[in-house]
């Protein structure tokens, strides 16, 4: 049985996308560190940490890239990545809800070797 503050710490997991900045990757380690002996909440708190990591990192190569303006043919693949980012964080954060896990697509090969 979950209950509603795993619910919630799952969900802010997941949700801390909209804070931008720093704060998207800080909160899902934080949520993961202080909650690392609950296995519904480390699971969602790590899933989110790995893709906004992953997000991080796409969006700085591109950043640097563009700045030689080969990264300007990049920028819509990152606003791509952006918005599906966007949707998956939705599906995690409803899935949280519904007291189920979520993995997020394409980055489970990092995840497990946390």
């Amino acid at each position: 049985m979950v209950t509603g503050e795993q619910k919630l710490l799952a969900i802010a997991a997941h949700l801390t996308y909209f804070l931008g900045g720093l704060g998207f990757v800080l909160a899902p380690l934080v949520i993961f560190l202080v909650k690392r002996d609950d296995p519904f909440v480390a699971d969602h708190a790590k899933q989110a940490l790995v893709a906004h990591l992953s997000m991080l990192v796409v969006g700085m190569v591109t950043g640097i890239l563009s700045m030689l303006l080969v990264g300007l043919l990049l920028i819509p693949v990152v606003v791509l990545l952006g918005l599906a980012l966007l949707v998956t964080s939705i599906l995690g954060s409803l899935k949280a809800l519904n007291g189920e896990y979520y993995r997020y697509p394409l980055i489970q090969g990092i995840v497990e070797k946390i």
